[in-house]
């Protein structure tokens, strides 16, 4: 049986939104006053949040922006989030590419989401424009442009959403995810999907409107980032402090200076970069009621750790480009440590074989978790065989293994799919492989995932040299450096006579993969 959406305690009650836009619309004319993002030194409240995403909306609608997609590359911040809402508000599509890629990485991929408008910051500008340009990109335009200025609308109490709004199947943000041509394939989401997400972190991890303050340091551009931003506090009309940039000790002093009561953290890479600061037991951290976690595993060492110092445990979540939340850890049941909680409302949950995909497994026996849900997409765009590969009959096949046990909670133990999580962000190694193929020093390469204590798992490459190359680790790294996300480059390259193979003669990966996991 499928579950249905718990009803909210008293006094809790929200509206039944169509779309996300009407999410801020509401928040901004209930709550005009109250504080909706701290970035920094910047801040904005929820009347000047509708105000200045009304304002972004009609200018790009100037543009020609209804019905396009707009690419947005900027750092977290108060004006990522409102440019998000502006788009949207404009009846357009949200494109976040992360601001870590590189030229080299950005290039296709604003070719394949085919963007009308680029917003970018001021210091991407120089490398974007010709990118953009190649694209068919027709407006550009900066943060720092006086166009883009918030102190036009901030205070305009009278300024609206532009009508018509959009409506609850129309599409809302491409959110990419690796390919198995190595590029990235756009996940196509609807307002519905997004909006599914927001009523589902409520309902799983329950607020009270107005009052709770929200943490986050992912990545906007990430699923988790614009999950826990853009959002679950919009959704509740709460406070969300944006970390610009990650360093653990700002992150704690976010904490303190801002009161948090909810720490969306992400990763257990965050969390034990946190532990690790010599402060974090003198902090007062009393209003902390709630941590969150997901996109790597936790160790019970770090669940321990965060609870004795914190008083609050861990609850893991479980999603993907595709859609999320799939699962969530409750905060009004058990919490089990190492498990990633039950599923969602609304949403089914199987385990199947891993040759047919049809053949649901008994609980406790692994096999590929597939999902039915209304926040889940149903295609990749102008991807038709990567997306019949993976929604088949209205389940998207997930690549993750798992099982379920007596009491219904997941664990996720591998994953089918050749990935590897750094950080929190996927890293596809193949991507990593054509990088060092390219090399006329190297002639043969494979990159892995290793176990690592402080990221959860981090590539390392196996290459071999072409005669008389003269090639060093560190010139290698160097050189993916050049080319890669930080995140996707090696931190160890070993240099090999030869790498093992296949009685296929395939470079063998899971013979590398043994031999990184020591």
């Amino acid at each position: 049986m499928i579950e249905q959406i718990p009803a909210s305690a008293p006094g809790q009650e929200r509206p039944d939104f169509e779309t996300i836009v009407h999410m801020l619309e509401h928040a901004g004319r209930e709550h005009p006053d109250h504080t909706a993002i701290i970035s920094g030194d910047n801040e904005i409240t929820y009347g000047d949040y509708y105000a200045c995403a009304a304002g972004i909306a009609y200018l790009l609608l100037g543009m020609g922006a209804k019905g396009q997609r707009v690419v947005i590359l900027k750092a977290n911040s108060v004006e990522t989030s409102v440019a998000a809402y502006g788009v949207w508000a404009a009846g357009a599509e949200t494109v976040l590419f992360n601001p870590l890629y590189t030229e080299r990485e950005l290039g296709p991929l604003l070719k394949d989401a085919s963007p009308k408008i680029v917003l970018c910051d001021d210091q991407f500008a120089e490398m974007l424009r010709p990118l953009a340009d190649a694209a068919g990109v027709t407006d550009f335009l900066t943060f720092g442009d006086e166009k883009m200025s918030f102190d036009q609308w901030r205070g305009d109490r009278g300024l609206k959403f532009p009508e018509p709004k959009p409506k609850n199947l129309d599409f809302s943000m491409l959110t990419y995810t690796g390919g198995t041509t190595g590029l990235p394939k756009a996940a196509v989401h609807t307002h519905n999907t997004l909006l599914m997400a927001g009523l589902f972190i409520e309902a799983t991890w329950p607020t009270e409107i107005a009052k709770d303050v929200w943490l986050n340091v992912a990545p906007q551009s990430h699923i988790w980032g614009w999950c826990m931003t853009l959002l679950g506090p919009v959704y509740g009309c709460n406070t969300v402090v944006i970390v610009p940039q990650f360093r653990p000790d700002l992150v704690i002093n976010d904490l303190v200076r801002t009161k948090a009561t909810i720490f969306a953290g992400g990763p257990s890479a965050i969390y034990n970069a946190l532990l690790s600061v010599p402060n974090l037991k003198e902090a007062d951290l009393s209003n902390l009621r709630l941590s969150v976690g997901g996109g790597s595993p936790f160790a019970e060492g770090t669940v321990n750790a965060w609870q004795a110092i914190t008083g609050n445990t861990i609850y893991e979540g479980y999603g993907m480009s595709e859609g999320a939340p799939i699962s969530l850890s409750r905060t009004y049941v058990k919490n089990k440590i190492g498990s990633v909680g039950t599923g969602c409302p609304l949403t089914e949950i199987e385990i199947v074989d891993t040759e047919t995909g049809t053949k649901v497994l008994p609980t406790g026996e692994d096999g590929e978790i597939r999902v039915k849900g209304p926040q889940m997409v149903e295609a990749y765009l102008n991807r038709p065989e990567e997306t019949a590969e993976t929604i088949r009959d209205g389940w998207i096949h997930t690549g993750d293994i798992g099982h379920f046990d007596e009491e219904g909670y997941i664990f996720i133990v591998d994953r089918k799919k050749d990935m590897v999580i750094v950080g929190g962000y996927n890293v596809f190694p193949r991507e990593v492989d054509e990088i060092l193929f390219a090399h006329p020093g190297i002639i043969e390469a494979a990159a892995v995932g290793a176990p690592d204590e402080y990221k959860g798992e981090v590539i390392q490459a196996y290459v071999v040299l072409a005669p008389d190359a003269t090639l060093t680790e560190e010139g290698i790294i160097g050189y993916c450096q050049e080319k890669l996300a930080k995140f996707k480059v090696p931190t160890t390259i070993y240099i090999e006579e030869s790498l093992p193979k296949t009685p296929a003669a395939k470079i063998d990966k899971i013979e590398l993969r043994k031999r990184a996991a020591g």
